[in-house]
């Protein structure tokens, strides 16, 4: 209201003497917007150790600063129960649940012990309160010490005994420490957030699912519609990030690793080394591991073989991701912000431990690392929530603390033997931060949006997934294996009775491997729909892959030409070619008759063959052996085929509780179903087929468990049998269920 209407000499206002900040021209009308109170920070940092813990100092906004005294507020035997509580009892939840609730109601009780030291001191306590008179949500605190004891401290915990929370859920909290370096600046301006998410699962099986994280990470991006750029390093190798990154510096905005963490001495290095589980001699890009003294942390990508894993020393993934201008590294490895006290181990001047820490230290402007182990479920909760919020431009610790705070409001968890526990784990994620980060994003132009938008529409047209009744469940041990197996050699015959969901997983993949950068383009041939022979294949392709002059001169070719030419590109590019559905050629028994004559069978196997050892990934699926494909599928005499099995018992009992909510819809039957001997048995039955499971289990809803076994006993169903006698019993499934069903189910 001082300033009049029209033009202004910006150099005669002094703003900040008005409490001001800057002008907004609006409708030619010029405003004075008010100034933004800068967010509080208050700040405890180590000054040195004494005979019972360390000198501090706190201030609020690097202004006046108070000598406070601060020592562990937890003996070595509270520490063992709150280490037990989230590393052992997890593993068996049925014993000495006293000590684990002991140890989940300490953590309370340390955050109090904290605070009191902390404020203590009269003034210290009064600049606190006036620090908090915005509110604790307008609160930041950093932690700066520079000794792993200082650090060990379970900062995040801090209460005061006065707010019903701890700090850490309802304002920012982040670590520090004296960086060795300065990272160089090298990110390049991006219209989109580039993400790499590293995962590596060493025991396969006996791991977590290989996609607890990167699925819905990638299902919250898409229904969101957040300008992400998602890519999944494959194979989880420390070879393959090398060169993955080799041509990106200045790309990635974070790289999240979804791998395994832990701190090992030497001795438990060797010891792994000599039982075959470690990676030793030949790591790609470093040299062999020399003797240390002390603890070092490590973080576990994938080995040369199943059961093995390659420990990546703090150091060595600090100096790769730091060459390449990495800002942010998100670490959802287990014990990867776990610090080792100097009683924890015989070195007195054992240095940084916790690998969060070691890579900040390194250079990397900010960490997110995790203090203990940290169960799946609670990973897939944590995750989720803070890339929803960074996405919606909340910045990296405050996306943190609503994923602290999302695991605070939602404790239940899932852990060894399938059993749901509550934990206090919102403690566990810690944050380090050497300075903002600016991940420099950009408006896009007009012909950016509008190519990023039309390549996502291209992507839902003509990739569209018709996900099944029940939704896509499970399988990711199987997409696993399948990587795995194309890397060893290009070409698999994906092999599965019917029913087991052989064509629902090959084009859930074609969907997948595009969506997560896994291949440039795809290229899905299903035979139950059409005899496809070799010229119909190649022009289909050729129209995709070449551009329109290129593609005129390309189909001018004669057949044979096309077929070289085509089979030279896909080997120099990264494509997938699904082949589906391959017992139709050969006319097996149960199969749709879309056969090719022998002459035609030889020309798609010569075709085929041109494509071994390229870049091409080839998928074959079939009910059969496809013994005439056999020279294509083998290498170095071993046949490249994955058995497709069952789902998962998760998988399983995910996907029985679906069909009886939508067909029996009844709680209290499906609560009593869960416990009967009969479901139980019936289950057992059918196990290994996801469709014999859809269309039988829809038959509880009239019937009860040993009713449905009688009749498919009557049926003379026997699943257990091999061969094609069990496709043949999976079809009496679907008839016995089929005649039971009400008539708007038959439908």
């Amino acid at each position: 209201s001082d300033y009049s209407r029209g033009i202004l000499s910006l150099s005669s206002l002094r703003l900040s003497s008005y409490g001001l900040s800057e002008l907004a021209c609006i409708n030619s009308c010029w405003f004075v917007l008010p100034k933004t109170a800068p967010m509080p920070t208050l700040t405890i940092r180590e000054q040195g150790k004494t005979a019972t813990g360390f000198d501090a100092t706190l201030s609020i906004d690097y202004q006046a600063q108070y000598d406070i005294t601060i020592s562990d507020p937890f003996d070595a035997k509270q520490e063992q129960e709150l280490e037990f509580y989230f590393e052992k009892w997890i593993t068996f939840p049925f014993d000495e649940k006293v000590k684990a609730q002991r140890a989940a109601a300490s953590i309370e009780t340390y955050g109090h012990e904290l605070f009191e030291q902390v404020f203590a001191e009269r003034r210290a306590y009064s600049a606190y309160e006036r620090a908090c008179q915005q509110g604790l949500s307008n609160l930041k605190i950093e932690i700066l010490g520079e000794s792993p004891e200082f650090q060990a401290l379970h900062w995040e915990a801090l209460k005061d005994p006065e707010q019903p929370r701890a700090f850490a859920l309802d304002c920012v909290v982040t670590r520090k420490r004296l960086a060795e370096k300065d990272m160089a600046d090298v990110l390049q301006p991006s219209a989109t957030i580039n993400l790499l998410v590293v995962t590596a699962r060493p025991d396969e099986e006996s791991d977590v699912g290989y996609r607890t994280i990167s699925r819905p990470l990638i299902e919250a991006i898409q229904q969101a519609q957040l300008r992400v750029n998602v890519e999944l390093l494959r194979p989880g190798t420390y070879q393959a990030l090398s060169e993955h990154l080799e041509d990106k510096e200045g790309y990635y905005h974070i790289v999240h690793f979804d791998v395994h963490g832990g701190l090992m001495t030497y001795d438990q290095f060797q010891e792994g080394m000599q039982q075959d589980r470690y990676t030793y001699q030949a790591r790609y890009g470093r040299s062999d591991m020399q003797p240390y003294d002390g603890v070092k942390a490590f973080l576990f990508l994938e080995g040369e073989a199943k059961g093995q894993a390659d420990p990546v020393e703090a150091g060595e993934l600090a100096e790769l991701l730091i060459n390449k201008g990495i800002p942010v590294c998100i670490l959802n490895a287990c014990q990867s912000g776990k610090q080792v006290r100097a009683e924890q181990t015989d070195d007195e001047t054992a240095v940084e431990t916790s690998l969060g820490s070691r890579l900040m230290t390194a250079g990397v402007q900010m960490v997110v690392a995790m203090g203990y182990s940290v169960t799946v479920s609670a990973a897939a909760l944590m995750m989720e929530k803070l890339y929803g919020q960074l996405f919606a431009q909340k910045g990296i610790p405050e996306a943190i603390r609503l994923g602290r705070k999302e695991l605070y409001n939602r404790k239940n968890r899932r852990v060894y033997f399938n059993q749901i526990v509550e934990l206090e784990d919102w403690l566990l994620p810690v944050v380090y931060a050497n300075r903002e980060v600016d991940l420099k994003l950009r408006q896009m132009d007009f012909e950016e949006e509008e190519a990023y938008y039309k390549a996502i529409t291209a992507l839902e047209s003509r990739y569209e997934f018709q996900a099944p009744t029940y939704g896509f469940i499970g399988r990711d041990l199987d997409i696993l294996k399948i990587e795995k197996a194309l890397f060893r050699h290009n070409v698999l015959l994906l092999r599965g009775m019917g029913g087991t969901g052989k064509t629902t997983l090959l084009r859930y993949l074609w969907r997948w491997w595009l969506t997560t950068h896994f291949v440039e383009d795809a290229f899905y041939f299903g035979y139950d729909e059409k005899a496809y022979t070799v010229e119909q294949i190649v022009h289909e392709i050729g129209k995709q892959v070449y551009a329109r002059r290129e593609q005129a001169l390309f189909q001018a070719m004669s057949p044979e030409a096309q077929a070289v030419k085509l089979a030279k590109k896909l080997c120099e590019e990264q494509y997938v070619l699904i082949l589906d559905n391959l017992e139709s050629v050969t006319g097996q028994p149960l199969a749709i008759q879309n056969t090719l004559p022998p002459a035609d069978q030889q020309k798609l196997c010569r075709f085929l063959a041109k494509l071994v050892n390229g870049n091409t990934k080839v998928l074959l699926g079939s009910r059969s052996g496809e013994e005439w494909l056999a020279s294509v599928f083998t290498a170095e005499g071993k046949a490249n085929v994955y058995q497709l099995g069952g789902l998962d018992p998760e998988s399983r009992s995910v996907l029985a509780e679906k069909v009886l909510a939508a067909q029996v819809n009844d709680e209290n039957r499906i609560a009593a179903l869960r416990t009967d001997d009969g479901f139980k048995r019936l289950m057992k039955l059918l196990e290994v087929y996801p469709l014999a499971m859809e269309v039988v289990l829809g038959n509880l809803a009239r019937q009860t468990p040993e009713e449905v076994l009688a009749g498919l006993q009557a049926a003379d169903v026997d699943l257990n049998v091999g061969g094609e006698e069990r496709t043949n019993n999976i079809l009496k499934c679907v008839e016995y269920s089929h005649c039971n069903l009400s008539p708007e189910a038959q439908k």
